[in-house]
Order: structure tokens, then C-alpha cells, then sequence
């Protein structure tokens, strides 16, 4: 876990022996009130109360705007609101995503780091934090089920902390697939998955939103903010939207001190950039034709 100076978060030891504490328009009444109601006039001609509807017509469209504006609103029926989507449906994440997500060891076992990564290709890609691999030619992957495989580095940039692994030999594995730009806002639904304090067997899961868009840290610029639980171990982990989509890759979370109160602060690397980084090091991730969970 970092400081509130912003440090990168680091992976979580191999043998951790505790774990790490981090307007409104209001309409008036229509029904009249009992001293305000008369008895209808049913002698007054029909063009008395087609002129009175227009005065009044009129009278409104003065203070509210155009008087064309004011009979477009009231020839058309009352608008019907938009029912807010559901929440996520964590279960159907966690189906879709969860199997692509693995532990990362590298290092001495005793004093390495531990961390997660992310299977981009069923040939055996893989993408984590450059920072849980620093220095380091080859790494374990660990998956739910125990089984364990040998990556190597192929390509690493601390700029972005990014690095991309490969398991030679590897075909069929289970995928994450990265979501493409523009699909974060601010306010929507996410989950994170990762390796939690390295603890045996699956990934752990929490849940929270976006909560902002375009942070810095001391050490990365432009990355997501989200109020989910990333601990030590969550590092190379992913944020996943709704639709089951890899939104960000989790890299940094902030803890306060005794003068300083830190709540649910931590921060992902934007998928758009990982996918553009790989790139760059010659990983061209295949092109999402649809998400792969249920519709958005």
C-alpha cells in the first residue's frame, strides 16, 4: 500500500504474515381550494374560453419563453423517465472475468513480490504491473485452481507500469477482454478482482464506483480513481464494468497516517492506454466486437 505522498503501491510479500489496514419545478396543486372555487358558467361562449386559454397560454410563455416552445410542450405527452440501470450484477462479472485473473510471484520466494495479472490471449499473453516484476526476467502464475506456470518477461515500461509476460507453449486459457475509450463515467458501477494480500485459491472481489476520471499520482498521470478495496496483492488486477469489460488496470491505493484520514482512494491505469502500450511493445491485443458479459 502507499502513503498519501502517492508512492506505488507494491506488491504484497510472499510470506505476509498480517495483513495491511489501509430544479426542481414544482407543479401547483390543480385541485382549487374551497373558498377559491366558483360554479361553472355554462353560459359563457365557446370563444370566451378558447381566448381565455390563449391569454393564459400567453401569460405563461412570458415568463417561461417562446410562445412556440410552450405549444410544442403542450401537444406532446409528458416525457417518461428513464429507468436507471441495474446494479451490477457481480456474480455475472466475477463468471466472465475471474478465470483470467491470476497470481503473480516474482522473485525469491521468500522475499519476492506477489501481485495479479491478467491473460489477455488464449496463447498465454499476459499483462501486469511493471513494478511487480522490475528486474526480473521470468515470473510464476498461479491459477484459481493451484495449477502454476512460468512467464517470461517479454517487454516491461516503468513509465506506465505496465509489462507484458508471455507462457510459451501455452493455447485455450480463459481471457479478459480490455474496453475500448470513452467507456468509463464517473459514477458507474465497478468491480476489482485480484490477489488480495496473495492469499490462496480465487481472486477476491470488491465492489464500488468511479470516482473520478483524469487523476495523477506522484508517479502516473491520468488514471482512474475508484472507491473499490485494493490492497496489497490488488496490484495488476482489474476494474470491470457491468458488462464485464476490463476497464482499468489496478496499480496504486493511498493510506493515511495519524494526521491525515484516507478512505477508500485507489487508482487504475486506463485500459485504452494499456491496450495503446502494448501495442507499442508489439502485443496487438485482438479488437472486442462485443462485450463478453450481458448487455450494458
Amino acid at each position: 500500500m502507499t502513503t498519501v505522498g502517492g508512492d506505488r503501491a507494491t506488491g504484497a510479500p510472499n510470506d505476509m504474515a498480517s495483513p495491511v489496514t489501509p430544479d426542481s419545478l414544482e407543479v401547483p396543486d390543480p385541485t382549487p381550494s374551497s373558498h377559491d372555487t366558483q360554479p361553472p358558467d355554462r353560459r359563457r361562449p365557446q370563444h370566451v374560453r378558447l381566448a381565455a386559454a390563449v391569454l393564459a397560454g400567453l401569460a405563461v410563455a412570458g415568463v417561461g419563453g417562446a410562445v412556440g416552445g410552450l405549444t410544442v410542450l403542450a401537444l406532446r405527452p409528458t416525457a417518461v423517465a428513464q429507468v436507471p440501470a441495474a446494479a451490477i450484477d457481480l456474480t455475472a462479472v466475477v463468471d466472465v472475468v475471474a478465470p483470467a485473473v491470476v497470481r503473480i510471484q516474482a522473485g525469491d520466494p521468500d522475499t519476492g513480490t506477489a501481485g495479479t495479472a491478467v491473460v489477455l490471449t488464449p496463447s498465454g499473453d499476459v499483462v501486469t504491473n511493471e513494478h511487480l516484476v522490475a528486474g526480473q526476467n521470468t515470473a510464476t502464475l498461479v491459477a484459481a485452481d493451484g495449477q502454476r506456470s512460468l512467464a517470461r518477461v517479454v517487454a516491461s515500461d516503468a513509465a506506465t507500469d505496465l509489462a507484458w509476460l508471455r507462457v510459451d507453449g501455452a493455447s485455450g486459457l480463459p481471457v479478459a477482454q480490455l474496453a475500448g475509450p470513452g467507456t468509463v463515467a464517473v459514477g458507474e458501477d465497478v468491480v476489482a478482482i485480484g490477489n488480495a494480500l496473495n492469499l490462496d485459491g480465487a481472486p477476491t472481489i470488491s465492489r464500488g464506483v468511479v470516482s473520478a476520471v483524469g487523476r495523477s499520482t506522484a508517479s502516473l498521470q491520468d488514471v482512474i480513481q475508484t472507491d473499490a478495496a485494493i490492497s496489497s496483492g490488488s496490484s495488476g488486477g482489474v476494474l470491470v464494468d457491468r458488462a464485464g469489460m476490463v476497464v482499468g488496470l489496478t496499480t496504486e491505493a493511498l493510506v493515511g497516517d495519524p494526521s491525515v484520514s484516507v478512505e477508500d482512494i485507489a487508482f487504475a491505469i486506463p485500459s485504452e492506454r494499456v491496450t495503446a502500450v502494448l501495442s507499442e511493445m508489439g502485443l496487438v491485443v485482438p479488437p472486442t466486437d462485443a462485450p463478453p458479459g450481458p448487455p450494458r
